[in-house]
């Protein structure tokens, strides 16, 4: 009489197989040895190939995670299915498609997520401990996240002196990427000494400590293997090893980090009362009335259209054009140019303008000390219009005239009455578009 066997229920486990097959788990082997099907992105199936022999294997290849989550569910209805990912499968691993997919489709699977030794803790283990306390990962791959928010969490972790975790800094077609990565980090904290760690625990592993200016020197050293580490103010970088000490030196600033905290709240309430509201447009007073110390710029600042216009035109990535270095110098992002290089009969900075008056269509012009410079946009806007205009030259000269020629034109702008002005003012603007330009809101 023969045996009638039910078919025991399918379960799915999505396990982390670690940054390289030294840094398997017990509990993942214990997954992988239970299942009958292994499914996974083909490079990281032939890193267990010791481990799965006489299992079914499924493969697909790179950005096909959808495709493999798809199988995996459908076999695991049934069958013991692995589906493995390198390092951790909860960072930029498999499970977030995993759980995206079973939740759209209202599916009952038994999943069991095996968590693994993801590349932020092997690299750190590498470089000696650059990671022991608060830090940040962030993925300079924005085939799935936009790069200005990209960009825009890079220079927050930057501000908030993380220890920062780079996965996926460069590609073939990426380079420029990390090239402007870079060029952030050393605009906002220096020529750092970045960890530089390529197939942490794989064949061809290589450790190195390199300053931020070689990076960007020689950007094709760094691929989509390398995970980059970027210190706080408290690592220290000696005798080829990173280290990140638990107690930050900040702490003995701690006086007076509350005596600045208290002032910059008392500065704020202040400013609320001179200008209460919560617009974009109160945020730009307020700034400009800051950067001066007089109040009366509250009556000085003047808007053409909405100042929303600004912002969207940065965060679309609209390239910006200054007119002097002082301007360029005190911004939070980078200007294409300050145009005070040109020389003949003109102003250097209305002749800069001039020659490269093409470049102005569509980009966001900030002119915060020429009046001529002012003068020269208003004619070139006829042909190439900006996307959109600060003008706040100062003085007694053309100043004013200037500024009313661009309030004219049919742009968004935003410009300052009579002669008071400068590239401070400019600076402090800009500033408060770019940040409102930044946020994720």
């Amino acid at each position: 009489m023969g045996v009638l066997r039910l078919q025991s229920r399918g379960k799915l486990y999505v396990v982390g197989i670690g940054a390289g097959n030294d840094l398997l788990t017990l509990r993942a082997l214990r997954a992988i040895e239970e299942s009958e099907y292994i499914v996974g992105y083909k490079k990281y199936v032939e890193e267990i190939s010791d481990l799965i022999k006489g299992k079914k294997i499924v493969t697909t290849g790179m950005r096909e995670e959808i495709k493999r989550v798809e199988i995996a569910v459908e076999l695991a209805k049934k069958s013991v299915v692995s589906l493995v990912s390198g390092g951790d499968p909860s960072i930029y691993g498999i499970l977030p498609f995993v759980f995206e997919y079973v939740m759209d489709k209202n599916l009952e699977i038994d999943i069991e997520v095996i968590p693994g030794v993801s590349a932020v803790n092997a690299v750190s283990a590498l470089l000696g401990c650059p990671i022991s306390g608060d830090h940040v990962v962030i993925s300079l791959s924005d085939l799935l996240v936009p790069w200005n928010v990209i960009e825009s969490r890079l220079i927050y972790a930057l501000n908030g002196d993380f220890v920062i975790a780079i996965y996926n800094p460069s590609s073939s077609s990426r380079k420029e990427k990390l090239v402007r990565a870079m060029n952030l980090i050393y605009t906002l904290r220096g020529d750092l000494q970045i960890g530089v760690v390529k197939n942490a625990f794989r064949d061809g592993e290589s450790i190195a400590i390199m300053r931020v200016s070689e990076i960007i020197e020689k950007p094709e050293l760094v691929d989509m293997n390398t995970t980059l580490i970027v210190p706080n103010s408290d690592t220290i970088v000696k005798n080829g090893k990173m280290f990140t000490p638990r107690k930050s030196r900040v702490a003995k600033m701690g006086a007076k980090t509350t005596k600045a905290v208290e002032i910059a709240e008392k500065s704020s309430e202040i400013l609320r009362k001179i200008v209460p509201g919560n617009t974009l447009r109160d945020e730009v007073l307020r700034r400009c009335i800051a950067t001066t110390g007089d109040p009366s710029f509250a009556e000085v600042v003047q808007f053409r259209g909405d100042p929303e216009e600004g912002v969207k035109a940065i965060k679309d990535g609209a390239r910006i054009i200054v007119d002097v270095k002082m301007v360029k110098v005190g911004l939070r992002m980078h200007s294409i140019c300050a145009t005070d290089f040109a020389e003949d009969e003109d102003t250097k900075t209305a002749s800069g303008f001039k020659k490269i008056a093409k470049l102005l269509k569509g980009s966001v012009v900030a002119i915060g000390n020429s009046p001529s410079a002012a003068i020269a946009v208003y004619e070139i806007a006829k042909e190439y219009k900006p996307r959109f205009i600060i003008a706040t030259p100062v003085g007694f000269v053309n100043a004013e005239e200037s500024k009313q020629m661009i309030s004219s034109l049919n742009l968004p702008s935003i410009t300052t009455k009579g002669t008071k002005g400068g590239s401070n003012v400019c600076t402090a603007i800009l500033n408060c578009l770019i940040e409102h330009a930044e946020r994720s809101d």
